[in-house]
């Protein structure tokens, strides 16, 4: 056992840490030819175990996040080694980001249509906002300006108690960054199916669609939900977040959801990604529908 891998189990437990040097780097990753004095952000996200079931002779953190000012490096352990991708920051379609208690998943989606997903604790999450911060500063144009969309849409989102998490997730993104306005915000409703026979099944076993509030400027286009958009019962346990770069999306359209009445399903496009957004019917999905 070498001093390096003592001081890594010394310091090891569920918290994401920033790497500053070279000798902060994992074990596993410090052949990997990076230097963290030449990145703006380095983080190493540690292995989904307990303390007790680690020991000094593992390799206790499963990714590597490297950030530059062009480039997001990710490396991720596979056994005893690792393997590496490294994605222009001018390819990123979309950011998402979802917390469930402990369970935390941040995914970057390329417009080449590939995605990367990093799990990590969710108690650690203030380290991956960080990184969300640092990568939208570098995907976006540096200055905004409000947009001036015009669709009826209250001064504050008007949501039930049930979704108190999504509307102080909205105040603290507002409160940072006044410069993004409230676009469309959908409370949660059970949703009726179209078929009859489903509509039986479902008075005893409904199932819920969940809320969810979209804000923007002419940089980008954000939506505060929940990790699943339907589920059997309520949620209000799970918080997410995604980010669309305005400068990569190439179509933004919605259409009648296949199986629920008064549903309409966004769908934002960014080359070869489409990501879907249901929502309760309303002005501005029915604009973008019509």
């Amino acid at each position: 056992m070498n001093m390096h891998s003592t001081r890594e189990f010394d310091a090891f437990g569920p918290w994401i840490d920033e790497v500053r040097t070279a000798d902060d780097l994992p074990r596993l990753y410090r052949n990997a030819g990076l230097d963290p004095a030449t990145c703006r952000l380095v983080l190493k996200v540690p292995r989904d175990i307990e303390r007790r079931n680690a020991n000094p002779g593992m390799h206790l953190y499963d990714y590597l996040l490297a950030l530059d000012d062009e480039t997001l490096t990710v490396l991720w352990r596979t056994g005893d080694t690792f393997d590496r991708v490294s994605l222009p920051l001018d390819r990123v379609a979309a950011i998402e980001d979802s917390v469930r208690l402990l369970n935390g998943r941040l995914t970057v989606h390329v417009v080449d249509g590939s995605a990367y997903t990093v799990a990590y604790n969710g108690s650690a999450s203030g380290p991956i906002r960080d990184l969300i911060r640092e990568l939208r500063l570098r995907c976006l144009p540096a200055t905004p300006s409000v947009v001036a969309d015009d669709l009826g849409v209250p001064a504050e989102p008007r949501l039930g108690r049930d979704d108190t998490g999504l509307l102080t997730d909205y105040h603290r993104l507002i409160g940072s960054e006044p410069g993004l306005r409230l676009i469309n915000a959908s409370e949660r409703r059970v949703v009726v199916p179209h078929a009859a026979a489903e509509r039986l099944y479902r008075r005893v076993w409904p199932i819920t669609l969940h809320a969810s509030i979209l804000v923007a400027d002419d940089r980008e286009i954000q939506v505060i939900h929940r990790r699943d958009w339907f589920t059997p019962a309520g949620d209000d346990l799970s918080l997410a977040r995604t980010v669309l770069p305005r400068a990569r999306i190439t179509g933004l359209t919605a259409r009648p959801h296949g199986r629920y009445r008064d549903v309409h399903v966004v769908t934002a496009q960014a080359g070869a990604v489409e990501l879907h957004f249901p929502m309760a019917a309303g002005p501005f999905t029915t604009t973008l529908l019509s």
